[in-house]
């Protein structure tokens, strides 16, 4: 499931490790886990994230609103994406209140403003990799590279409580080795508890290459035959990654001078981050790239767009072209507009790059529903539907397995982060085939367990 939010207690003190925004599913049952928290936000110390995604952070400004105080940790990177993601996500709170303000003929409140995203960002403190801070008494907390977006982050936690100490490892978002751009997941070697994300537990993922060669193919069929390729873009990482591949392709000469539209001004502020944050990048990115002098994020046949009005302008565009728009369930932003006038016509195809939430536009698109709504209105579904989990930015079952089965001295695994199907799939695998002894709990929400 979304919102990822975990509460601890230590030595009588409160530290929550991420706050997320609930996303998908009943609009209303959305709502109301958005703007409730099982907790008082004023009982809480210290907050520390694992990384910028909204499903993480987003709903951090509430938190504050109702009377958070204490720090925020995370890598510097992750402030600064989150700092953009939260703007933006407030444009989107203000679209949401008017939509079902109208609806239900009443006003809505957004569930934060401005106001309060700069008050949330001022409460940042960051961290390098493998730098020790202590966020509350009795917490000791050390960041590893995740390699799920940039700056993310697997928090390994030493809580320290009367007599008794505990090695808590929690994974935020588990990242793929070899993924264009980013650093491997760092493996964390011991610990008594772990706590893993789910989203993928029941997938296998094809390997990079096998996504470069699909696309390639996608890009030179569609065009072939006049269409678009309309790209849910998620804002963060996937973008970067499709536009990355887009580049390679392009520089080797096999797939034509498409034009390729970026139509989001958040993915083009992000972009403006990973090209201010070299250092992040793997060992292939740099040597590829940085030491030619030339950008991953922009080759000629590529534009930005961020103008609403020349957003506009690609509803009538007639050539074929590869248009990729925010937001990525579909839920809200440009890309709505885009599937709108696209969605219909068999010459097109839609590349779904990533996770769809149940509830959402884009799982009405990854099913292949022979009908879609949008903005309220029914559309019948002609356009091909391409799903590619190679480029999910999450780790796969033979990974997730990987990564808890080289943790040495865990006693209890939670599988978090997940539909229950996964999670429940995660559990058993855990027995069956890393042959795990201790015990694996898949928690309900607002369930609570002494470790």
């Amino acid at each position: 499931m979304t919102g990822s939010r975990h509460l601890f207690e230590i030595n009588k003190n409160k530290i929550l490790f991420d706050c997320g925004l609930f996303q998908g599913g009943k609009r209303g049952e959305a709502d109301k886990k958005n703007r409730e928290f099982l907790f008082d936000p004023k009982e809480i110390k210290a907050l520390v994230l694992s990384h910028a995604h909204i499903d993480h952070a987003g709903i951090i400004p509430r938190l504050v609103k109702l009377g958070f105080k204490g720090f925020i940790h995370s890598t510097a990177i992750t402030k600064e994406l989150v700092e953009l993601l939260l703007l933006d996500s407030v444009k989107i709170q203000k679209q949401d209140a008017r939509y079902s303000g109208r609806h239900l003929n009443r006003k809505i409140e957004p569930l934060y403003n401005e106001v309060d995203v700069r008050k949330a960002v001022s409460l940042f403190v960051v961290h390098s990799y493998h730098d020790e801070f202590k966020p509350i008494k009795g917490a000791t907390i050390e960041f590893f590279d995740a390699g799920h977006v940039l700056g993310s982050a697997i928090t390994l936690a030493n809580f320290n409580e009367a007599s008794r100490n505990l090695k808590l490892i929690y994974t935020g978002d588990l990242g793929r080795k070899n993924l264009p751009i980013l650093n491997d997941p760092e493996q964390v070697e011991k610990g008594d508890v772990l706590i893993t994300e789910t989203t993928y537990a029941s997938h296998l993922h094809e390997s990079n290459l096998q996504a470069k060669q699909e696309i390639e193919w996608i890009i030179n069929d569609v065009v072939g035959r006049g269409g678009k390729i309309i790209v849910p873009g998620f804002s963060l990482e996937r973008t970067q990654e499709l536009v990355y591949i887009l580049n390679q392709l392009y520089q080797e000469k096999k797939i034509p001078p498409v034009p390729v539209f970026v139509d989001s001004p958040l993915s083009t502020k992000i972009s403006k981050v990973f090209m201010r944050h070299p250092e992040a990048y793997d060992k292939e990115t740099a040597q590829e790239f940085l030491q030619k002098k030339k950008s991953p994020f922009y080759f000629d046949s590529l534009k930005y767009i961020t103008d609403k009005e020349d957003s506009q302008k690609l509803n009538s565009f007639k050539k074929s072209c590869i248009i990729i728009s925010a937001s990525g369930m579909c839920e809200a932003g440009r890309i709505v507009h885009h599937l709108k006038f696209n969605v219909s016509d068999a010459k097109n195809l839609i590349l779904v790059v990533g996770y769809m939430a149940k509830g959402t536009l884009g799982r009405q698109l990854v099913e292949k529903q022979n009908y879609v709504y949008i903005l309220g209105e029914k559309y019948p579904l002609r356009a091909q539907v391409v799903v590619l989990n190679s480029f999910s930015a999450h780790a796969d079952k033979p990974e997730l397995l990987e990564f808890a089965g080289n943790i040495k001295g865990l006693k209890k695994i939670f599988c978090v982060h997940g539909e229950e199907t996964e999670s429940l799939v995660m559990r058993d695998n855990l027995y069956n085939i890393n042959k795990f002894t201790g015990k694996v709990e898949v928690p309900r929400l607002g369930e609570t367990f002494i470790l």
